[in-house]
């Protein structure tokens, strides 16, 4: 068992929306749906500095996806009063996609496609619950997940023999579970680390693990519906946005107290950056599975219950 972690001052999404291709948060098993008209909110980032309008998800339009498990309800980003978010892209922005080639300190040589990432580092660590997770240096190999023994550090330990980690900044005493996912389809590698209450973004680049960073400088962050900012995240198309991409997910509900639509803000990444862009909503009464698919976290078909790594108890 581990220590609470002090609270950080982060940097959290708002979002909301329907997935197409994301869907596992702290709610009961939602199954993802999407309709043609749909696309994904975004999340936005907070810093201790100041607040700015909250971003908002969306979610994909023309699929449907079955979220498998479920998490108590989750949300994303803070709440206007509490620190900044980032100011959201002009509807319509591209995602970055693919693996960025800028060099970082504490990453490693760029892999390829051939043999991934270069050994080295000590492997797993004694204690750590691990789990497969995708491929995430290109080599065509699923690599491995873990959680330190006490939950406070995310690491990979890849199929070529490559282990990198990252502390995780996350203040819930709930256990602390990490999806790893392909944003976009085309290699933008993130890792979503959660408490049940909060999801801390993180990117993997060049054979390193970085906390994403918002425009302030703060950690990126998801709220899971604790502060009324947020309810999921997920992975999909937004309206107006050439391809699928991270979005933050807020289920809206009408003056009866009921969920009408979900709001979803797309996340664009860099290597080791996010801010928010366009944002859309879709109608979700009397659309259950839609409803609970914004109240999930998940990218495509993994979720977070399902396929993410889960500390030890």
């Amino acid at each position: 068992m581990r220590t609470a972690n002090k609270p950080t001052a982060v940097a959290t999404l708002l979002g909301a929306a329907l997935l197409t291709a994301c869907g596992s948060s702290p709610t009961p098993t939602a199954a993802l749906a999407t309709t043609a008209a749909s696309a994904t909110t975004a999340a936005s980032a907070t810093t201790a500095a100041s607040a700015t309008p909250t971003a908002t998800l969306a979610t994909t339009a023309a699929s449907a996806t079955t979220a498998a498990s479920a998490t108590p309800t989750a949300t994303l980003a803070t709440t206007a009063a509490s620190a900044t978010t980032a100011a959201p892209a002009t509807t319509g922005a591209a995602p970055a996609t693919g693996m960025a080639t800028t060099a970082l300190a504490g990453a490693g040589p760029a892999p390829t496609a051939a043999s991934g990432c270069m050994p080295t580092g000590s492997g797993v660590p004694a204690g750590a619950a691990s789990k497969q997770v995708i491929d995430v240096d290109g080599d065509g190999r699923r690599d491995t997940g873990w959680l330190s023994s006490d939950g406070t550090t995310f690491g990979i330990t890849t199929a070529s023999g490559t282990t990198f980690s990252v502390p995780i900044e996350l203040a819930g005493g709930g256990p602390r579970k990490v999806l790893v996912e392909d944003t976009d389809g085309h290699g933008t590698i993130a890792a979503l680390a959660s408490d049940g209450r909060t999801v801390e973004l993180l990117l993997v680049h060049n054979c390193g693990l970085f906390p994403a960073t918002n425009a302030q400088g703060a950690h990126y962050e998801f709220d899971l519906g604790f502060r009324g900012t947020g309810t999921g995240v997920g992975c999909s198309q937004i309206t107006g946005t050439p391809t699928r991409s991270l979005v933050g997910l807020n289920v809206h509900l009408n003056a009866a107290g009921l969920p009408d639509s979900i709001h979803r803000t797309q996340v664009i990444l860099g290597a080791t950056t996010a801010r928010n862009g366009a944002t859309d909503t879709i109608p979700t009464e009397g659309n259950p599975a839609a409803t609970q698919s914004g109240s999930t976290i998940s990218c495509g078909d993994l979720t977070l219950n399902r396929d993410g790594v889960t500390e030890r108890n």
